[in-house]
């Protein structure tokens, strides 16, 4: 009979899913763990894997610790047995709870960063679990570099769990090299850290990271919820299971120049309607629904569109026939200025002519002595706002945006776009 396991990481119990339009308890992490640990049950789940931050770090400890500790009695109860390794977030609270011996189906791998295999039987199946813990806040080499100091029974398969930051040498949340995990000869590698869900590698090791089971950010596009991996003998079978309340999405919507209010208004409720039912099989435990707009196309008054546009975000909810209810985060404008001739245009000494070469010169890759000069004060100005005394505690988590050349380029196109509509609006 088949090992079958439940594997997730980044919980950060004590967070909550962002820009939902309406308060819901789904909006919570309590929610998704309280989820995962029904839907383990109802399905005779034997295991459960956690991969680190399962507790966010950010003064809520309180409000993580009674929900974890309650689903850890009643995963007990059904006589599930828990594996877990600490990240960078819990690597100290999730130790002390592991300690207290009520919790003996609760196994903490490699505690203090020191490799440690377990093995888990079930009729006449066993598998080994293999793991390592963060020991502190940051970590900066890679945990595989001690891989070697730890025995395996070669016969059984092993599941890997591992908190890192893979292929990312210089980061300081236990960097993680390719090659070293596919030297392991481990067959399958459950790692935590990165909240957005990825298979890195089918098999041959597999390799995943399950992001969060609950998307929190509108940066985390797409289904989320943990995987299910059933073991039988040598055969690991992994695939995700949709479970999050809440998912975030992308949506272009095309403008085009004859559009006025109303028919601007009407597409883009149009447009995320049918893009959600298109979705809808995958909506069945989805509450929530937030849609990020990008408007592409061209429009004579642009500035005149993104005013018509924007109150679908302070506005707009709607529910479907899943109970799903859809609303909208933002909009990113994307939209061009209708010109006829926009090489004819750049050629005229005017502010639109400038303002013309400005926006081929960012789309063909060249440069010009404005766009430079436009570039120098933008790193001016960012370098002064990051020099602040004010932002310094942000610049200290590492959670800043690098205002690199090619995100200064792309915030002045879109000025530029507006602006060259706005003149061309004015010329009589």
């Amino acid at each position: 009979m088949a090992i079958n396991i439940l594997a997730t990481a980044d919980l950060h119990l004590g967070k909550s899913s962002s820009n939902i339009p309406r308060h819901s308890e789904a909006s919570s992490t309590k929610f998704i763990w309280l989820r995962m640990i029904n839907w383990a049950i109802k399905n005779n789940i034997d295991v459960i894997l956690l991969c680190g931050d399962i507790i966010d770090k950010d003064n809520r400890f309180f409000e993580a610790i009674g929900p974890l500790q309650s689903g850890f009695e009643k995963l007990k109860l059904a006589g599930i047995t828990i594996y877990l390794v600490t990240g960078n977030h819990d690597h100290d609270v999730l130790s002390q709870i592991t300690k207290n011996t009520k919790f003996d189906h609760v196994h903490l791998l490699g505690f203090n960063g020191q490799w440690e295999v377990k093995t888990f039987s079930k009729d006449a199946q066993s598998i080994q679990f293999i793991g390592w813990s963060f020991p502190g806040q940051f970590v900066y080499t890679d945990p595989l570099s001690t891989f070697h100091e730890i025995n395996l029974d070669p016969n059984i398969a092993t599941i890997g769990l591992l908190h890192g930051d893979l292929g990312n040498s210089e980061s300081k949340y236990g960097p993680l090299e390719l090659t070293s995990l596919l030297k392991s000869e481990i067959n399958a590698w459950i790692l935590g850290h990165i909240h957005k869900p990825q298979e890195i590698r089918k098999d041959n090791p597999s390799i995943w990271y399950p992001g969060s089971p609950q998307a929190m950010s509108a940066k985390e596009t797409g289904i989320h919820g943990p995987l299910l991996i059933t073991v039988d003998n040598a055969d690991i079978n992994i695939r995700p299971i949709s479970l999050s309340p809440v998912r975030y999405e992308n949506i272009i919507i095309e403008i085009i120049e004859t559009y006025d209010e109303a028919n601007i208004r009407d597409k883009m409720i149009s447009e995320i309607v049918r893009d959600a039912n298109d979705k809808i099989k995958d909506l069945e435990e989805v509450s929530f629904l937030v849609y990020d707009i990008y408007l592409s196309g061209v429009h004579a008054n642009i500035k005149e569109v993104e005013r018509w546009a924007w109150p679908i975000v302070r506005e707009y909810t709607q529910e479907i026939e899943s109970g799903t209810i859809l609303s909208a985060r933002t909009i990113v404008n994307h939209l061009k200025p209708a010109i006829q001739n926009l090489i004819e245009l750049a050629k005229q000494p005017t502010p639109a002519g400038i303002v013309a070469e400005t926006i081929l010169a960012i789309e063909n890759n060249n440069t010009t002595a404005f766009l430079d000069e436009l570039i120098k004060q933008w790193d001016q100005k960012y370098a002064a706002i990051k020099n602040s005394s004010t932002y310094q505690p942000l610049w200290a988590t590492g959670r800043e945006s690098a205002k690199n050349n090619r995100e200064a380029k792309e915030y002045i196109l879109h000025e530029c776009n507006n602006l060259l509509s706005e003149l061309i609006s004015q010329q009589p």
